[in-house]
């Protein structure tokens, strides 16, 4: 037998036992889904009937509040006629007063002093006799005719010693519009019928069946229990379930009837989708057959194909399939490649994890090379820049403190000694400096200022300085107002301007300038020195990094001032860079 055929006997053995049990799952199915349709009408029916119930406790609890109004007690009819109209639900419910001897005092239906039409005495005195709320069935106005509903409720006693009945009348249209609105099927009747078996309230064709009797049956069926379900014909000749039950406060019977093919259209769908899912089963399971044995065929193929590419001794291709055992013959075919492979990838890997270690190490002792010799040298340039000042207050202290050195050479080498005291508090400054930045300890004390006049009053300030001597410094400046600490303003002019001198030759000039760029302030620091190579243009201002020194120099300086521009002018909000086309 092929393999074909084998698969379609093993699709219908499998497929036979299951359709019928989904055939008899269905009838289930529908026993299932008529009778949770039939509960929902219970529910529906049960929920319409508290509806009505609820209304009339409404009114209930409005008369009862209207019974103890004091207007009532001492006869002030136009106070409780006005308390009255309050409470009623226009145009549909009005409230009525009447005394103990049937008499209808007033009716919010009609003016104050209206002449009114005569009141049901024997209901009358059935409340008062009774103490007890009493609900009418239908009943037609007096005045015009209209069907209606009315609520009696004994009330309190006047001054006098009356008893008075307060009543809420009901239209039937009430009924419809508000306590009856029940989200529903919309094939579904619903309706009230009274004590007498006539309509109140029905939702299809209201305008022929209000106060007319319901269906016999239907009837008979509500008088003989208090709920129910029956099937029958409604009035339109409609085969329908109709649930029924009666209301707490009144006595109405609820019915809401839903036609038969309604509620049995939910199993006669399921019954249809069984009916499409059986055949597309059968056809699912004949392209699955062909599909299958296709597949099964291949496999076969492919896998003889790859014996033979073992016997020949070279490595066999094909696809994975998901059938265990071919799958297990395969993969015992291409085990030993595909170790052999794994084996080349872990090799390639730990190669490159070594090549990365090794950088990751070289990089890290540059780094620390670099680092070391960055100390080494900042400790190098500290000590001398701190050797010169302090040689120098060495000497003229020496000096001073000989006997015999003239009064006329004090005053020198005293001036010595503050010119190098000066120089070596300008260093501690700023490595203090340096170091409040770093940690954020610096605060500006910001004002309104003209850039132009701090920069002017700097320049000026040191044209006058011994290292400006043989240099010309030119200013070009323009008044711009900014907010800055003027004493750190000045401390990013000096740094710039002794950067330029001492990278400067003499007689060279340093030119600095003023201006505003849309709504910013430029102060920029020129000058024709040494020239900054490309490789150290990007570190100009990163603490203790300094250039070569210029031809016939020697290094001077800590390399912390243009580390010092940086930070205050951060602090100002602004940016600083160096532009340099390279050395000369």
């Amino acid at each position: 037998m092929r393999i074909r055929s084998l698969l379609l006997l093993v699709t219908t053995v499998i497929f036979v036992p299951g359709f019928l049990a989904a055939v008899m799952a269905v009838q289930k199915v529908r026993d299932g889904e008529r009778q949770a349709a039939l509960n929902a009408l219970r529910e529906t029916v049960r929920a319409s009937a508290l509806l009505v119930d609820v209304e009339i406790q409404r009114s209930i609890g409005a008369l009862t509040a209207l019974g103890r109004s004091e207007h009532l007690r001492t006869g002030n009819f136009e106070g409780f006629y006005e308390q009255a109209k309050a409470a009623d639900q226009p145009p549909h419910v009005w409230t009525s007063l009447y005394d103990e001897s049937g008499r209808q005092v007033l009716s919010t239906q009609a003016p104050l002093g209206t002449p009114l039409p005569p009141a049901p005495r024997e209901r009358i005195a059935s409340v008062l006799a009774n103490d007890e709320p009493e609900v009418s069935d239908l009943i037609e106005s007096p005045d015009n005719g209209r069907l209606l509903t009315t609520l009696y409720l004994p009330a309190g006693v006047s001054g006098n010693g009356t008893r008075y009945v307060l009543a809420h009348s009901y239209l039937v249209d009430h009924w419809r519009t508000t306590a009856l609105q029940v989200k529903n099927s919309s094939e579904a009747t619903i309706g009230v019928f009274d004590r007498q078996g006539r309509f109140i309230s029905r939702n299809v064709n209201p305008e022929h069946t209000l106060g007319k009797p319901a269906r016999p049956e239907l009837r008979e069926a509500a008088g003989a229990s208090h709920e129910g379900l029956i099937r029958h014909h409604t009035l339109e000749g409609t085969e329908s379930y109709d649930a029924y039950t009666h209301t707490e406060h009144t006595g109405w019977t609820v019915a809401v009837a839903v036609p038969v093919r309604v509620v049995e259209r939910s199993a006669t769908q399921a019954a249809l989708w069984l009916a499409a899912s059986g055949l597309l089963a059968i056809g699912s399971a004949m392209l699955g057959a062909v599909f299958l044995g296709r597949t099964f065929i291949r496999v076969i193929d492919n896998a003889s194909r790859a014996a033979r590419a073992v016997g020949e001794g070279r490595t066999p291709e094909f696809a994975a399939t998901g059938l265990e055992e071919v799958q297990a013959l395969y993969g015992s075919l291409a085990d030993t490649g595909r170790l052999l492979a794994q084996e080349r990838k872990s090799r390639e890997a730990a190669e490159h994890e070594r090549e990365l270690l090794l950088e990751r190490e070289t990089a890290l002792r540059e780094a620390a090379q670099k680092e070391n010799s960055a100390k080494d040298q900042f400790l190098a340039l500290l000590g001398h820049e701190l050797r010169n000042p302090l040689a120098a207050i060495s000497g003229a202290t020496a000096v001073l403190s000989h006997p015999r050195t003239p009064p006329e050479s004090r005053e020198k080498f005293l001036a010595i000694i503050q010119r190098q005291n000066r120089h070596l508090s300008h260093i501690v400054n700023d490595l203090l400096d340096v170091s409040r930045l770093m940690s954020g300890k610096i605060v500006l004390d910001r004002r309104r200022l003209n850039l132009a006049e701090c920069v002017a009053s700097c320049a000026e300030a040191l044209r006058t300085t011994e290292k400006a001597m043989g240099h010309t410094i030119t200013l070009a400046a323009e008044d711009v107002w900014i907010e800055g600490d003027a004493v750190r303003l000045e401390q990013i002019v000096n740094n710039l301007v002794f950067n330029s001198l001492k990278c400067s030759p003499e007689g060279s000039e340093v030119r600095v300038g003023v201006r505003q760029d849309g709504p910013h302030a430029v102060l920029s620091v020129a000058d024709d020195g040494v020239g900054i190579s490309s490789d150290l243009l990007p570190h100009v201002f990163e603490p203790f990094v300094q250039g070569p020194p210029p031809p016939g120099r020697v290094s001077s300086g800590l390399g912390i001032g243009l580390a010092l521009v940086r930070q205050l002018v951060a602090l100002h909000g602004g940016e600083v860079e160096a532009h340099s086309a390279g050395p000369g």
